[in-house]
């Protein structure tokens, strides 16, 4: 029988305050001007939230989210695999709102299912304490 357990996931994830410790765009500048490609070492991983992570099958897709300027895309990018955090795309120059995630519900016989399946969900976790999800 398929349920929305047995599907793949697709994962949108922010970055700051979520993976890692938040940092605004005037932190990174200042960390690029004076450490320049080693300036990934300003950010601090929650590790509540990297070990999430690691457990997520690889079937599943991985989107970070993250209101960073673009312009930050080198040093998100060296510090994501200094952490060895896995992820599939990162939209950048987001804005730092509230962010809505919208989707269909999955009628019966769509994939397979018996009945109808949701598929979108949301969760807010405090700043800086990290993912404390089962997966």
């Amino acid at each position: 029988m398929i349920t929305e357990e047995s599907l793949n996931k697709t994962w949108f994830i922010d970055i700051d305050g979520t993976i890692v410790k938040q940092l605004c765009n005037q932190d990174i500048d200042g960390a690029i001007e004076s450490l320049g490609e080693n300036s990934y070492t300003i950010e601090t991983p929650i590790e509540k939230s990297v070990t999430f992570l690691r457990k997520l099958p690889k079937e599943d897709t991985v989107v970070l989210t993250t209101a960073r300027d673009g312009k930050h895309k080198n040093h998100t990018k060296r510090m994501l695999k200094h952490f060895g955090i896995r992820y599939d795309r990162i939209m950048f120059d987001l804005r730092s709102g509230p962010r809505y995630l919208i989707n269909d519900i999955k009628p019966a016989g769509a994939v397979g299912n018996t009945a109808p399946l949701n598929t979108a969900y949301s969760l807010n976790v405090k700043r800086d304490e990290g993912i404390d999800l089962k997966v």
